[in-house]
């Protein structure tokens, strides 16, 4: 997760992604996570644990992006800087190898707010 207007990021490491990692991921980000505002929008692709109708959704609120839409998610972003920085050069010859270089781009990610807000800034036309 990303928030734009402060360019802090929230991030768990599962083995795979389905309701019930997606789930835990969304209670640990309730108890640790700063909501400053009443409404903190969530947004999302439309992947199936995403819109599973159990999810209890705490302090967010989501919203569906249009199918095919990733230039719209801020995330979205992120993760292309994220591949461009750090896996542009390299080969994991090891899913260890592989899970220690994701550590380590989510500790720079997470340590540059400031630059997060810019990537990730939803542009609004007035």
């Amino acid at each position: 997760m990303i928030c734009p207007r402060t360019g802090e990021v929230f991030a768990m490491s599962f083995t795979h992604s389905d309701r019930e990692c997606f789930q835990l991921m969304l209670d640990q980000a309730n108890r640790t996570v700063r909501t400053e505002r009443r409404r903190n929008l969530l947004i999302m692709d439309n992947a199936s644990w995403h819109k599973s109708k159990s999810i209890r959704w705490g302090a967010f609120e989501p919203v569906y992006l249009p199918p095919y839409s990733p230039d719209l998610n801020p995330i979205e972003r992120l993760w292309l800087l994220i591949k461009a920085e750090w896996f542009s050069d390299f080969i994991a010859k090891t899913h260890e190898a592989l899970m220690d270089r994701l550590e380590l781009a989510l500790r720079w990610v997470i340590d540059r707010a400031q630059d997060n807000q810019q990537t990730c800034r939803i542009k609004v036309k007035l």
